[in-house]
């Protein structure tokens, strides 16, 4: 297999920090706004199947990523992200090119009773997609667009914005990582003998070990679990530019970390077990 990154974490979300959030469609009052609430039901959502987010800050902000971590694109959606050194846009300092945002996977040939969209996020029904950068920006503007025309829903759902900078790990996490999809609904049997569903939600969890930490990523974990803390939700992709990009997806979660110790293995090497249950 080629090479590919090591475990990414984005921890803090610098599209909450944004001194403007703009979408260049708006349908309703499914606003852009709604991007930086972590309720997955709320979502913004476009007049048409493409759509331009632009987040300038006055102070600017270090951006390796963005992601989207519950959106309703097809496996045929594209992503182009830019990043600006003025609030303007008119100094171009990162182009990620055009690409795909969550290619191999197509939720919208389920079976929902509806058009793939906000209303089928909580009963996974949802697709993922992160951009990478391989270095770290300090942007004053950033301008992601989507063009998805194969969308049957013939719009853009988008519940969460996240942009930030990224921790990798010198070394990856071990194998026998665990993603899982939680699901909350209960069975019961009626007086007829039938087995029937209640329906409910349900969430990803992902449990990992990072057992090779040395000394630097230990620190920066630790940083991380207290800026953090279990309060806050953290966005973690696995396989970041996997060959499999639906295991990549799989693999990817927003959502709040269990609170863990660090541990003093070895002569300068700590382990930490991360679990993240999923918003």
């Amino acid at each position: 297999l080629p090479a590919v990154p090591n475990l990414r974490l984005i921890h803090d979300n610098a599209a909450d920090r944004a001194t403007s959030l703009a979408a260049s469609t708006t349908s309703g009052a499914l606003v852009a706004a709604n991007l930086q609430n972590d309720f997955k039901g709320q979502v913004h959502r476009s007049t048409g199947t493409s759509v331009s987010y632009t987040l300038t800050w006055t102070a600017g902000e270090t951006v390796g990523a963005v992601a989207l971590p519950a959106t309703n694109l097809s496996a045929s959606a594209t992503v182009r992200v830019r990043l600006y050194s003025d609030t303007g846009g008119t100094t171009l300092i990162a182009d990620s090119g055009t690409v795909n945002a969550c290619p191999g996977l197509n939720l919208g040939l389920w079976n929902w009773a509806l058009p793939l969209n906000g209303n089928a996020f909580a009963f996974g029904g949802a697709s993922k997609s992160a951009v990478w950068f391989d270095a770290h920006w300090f942007a004053r503007r950033c301008v992601i667009d989507l063009v998805d025309t194969g969308n049957t829903a013939g719009y853009i759902d988008n519940a969460r914005l996240v942009v930030g900078a990224y921790w990798e790990p010198a070394m990856n996490a071990s194998y026998g990582a665990q993603a899982s999809v939680v699901d909350r609904t209960s069975n019961s049997r009626n007086d007829a003998g039938d087995n029937l569903a209640d329906r409910s939600t349900q969430h990803d969890t992902l449990s990992l070990n990072l057992e090779w930490l040395g000394e630097t990523d230990r620190a920066r974990l630790m940083q991380i679990m207290r800026n953090a803390g279990a309060a806050r939700n953290v966005f973690v992709s696995l396989l970041p530019g996997w060959v499999d990009p639906v295991a990549e997806q799989d693999h990817m979660i927003y959502g709040k970390r269990a609170n863990a110790g660090v541990s003093f293995d070895h002569y300068a090497l700590f382990s930490n077990k991360i679990d993240i249950e999923g918003w």
